[in-house]
């Protein structure tokens, strides 16, 4: 059929607003009551589809929202891989993004260059990409969806991987909220993005998704 469905998981305490947000990366976050409450509502909009078969980052989060979905559509199990996980940026996990800004933009600028005990942009790309390739496949060969719960970085990343495009245009900002869906759909042999109608918390989608070569401009990251 041609469908995968990436889903951003849950809101987590470090999904703080403005000045206060923290980079979350690999550190190991459950979801807050307000990330549980949309993964409920996720859940109510992915019935919606048939669902054959959930893969999710290991991470706690995203392997929390995918148990959510799993229950409610019924998949009869879900697939972990740490090649799901956004960016490993290491030792700036958990600090505030205002405080380690300078940081950030030299490895965006740079990167073939690995964050302290963490791992560069490049090395994040291609083991997404992988992932993201064999999960397209695996869709193609799929009678109903194939789910993905995955982090923001990821999502923000999987435009440029379907197009071959340029890993160092990937957006930096940006990106849908906690919760939502994003469509992965096969169109006369083209890969094509959209977000779901409906979104997290009623908010209306953002419009970077609606076409893949759009700028982003919110800030937001894994």
């Amino acid at each position: 059929m041609g469908k995968l469905i990436l889903v951003r998981h849950g809101h987590t305490c470090l999904n703080l607003p403005g000045r206060d947000e923290r980079l979350r990366g690999w550190l190991d976050l459950p979801l807050d009551q307000q990330g549980m409450d949309e993964a409920a509502q996720t859940a109510e909009r992915l019935a919606n589809y048939q669902v054959d078969a959930i893969f999710s980052s290991d991470l706690r989060r995203a392997r929390q929202t995918a148990e959510v979905l799993r229950r409610r559509v019924r998949a009869p199990r879900i697939s972990s891989t740490a090649d799901l996980r956004p960016w490993n940026l290491g030792v700036f996990c958990g600090q505030r993004v205002r405080d380690i800004l300078p940081f950030l933009n030299l490895l965006n600028q740079h990167p073939e260059i690995a964050a302290p005990s963490g791992e560069s942009f490049y090395q994040f790309y291609g083991r997404y990409s992988r992932r993201l390739y064999s999960l397209l496949d695996l869709a193609l060969q799929t009678p109903g969806c194939i789910v993905a719960v995955t982090h923001v970085r990821n999502v923000l990343a999987s435009h440029c991987v379907i197009e071959h495009g340029n890993p160092e245009r990937v957006p930096v900002r940006g990106g849908p909220p906690t919760g939502t869906l994003v469509l992965v759909e096969n169109q006369n042999g083209i890969w094509k993005m959209r977000v779901d109608a409906g979104s997290a918390r009623g908010q209306v989608p953002p419009p970077m998704l609606q076409d893949a070569s759009t700028p982003v401009l919110a800030e937001a990251r894994a």
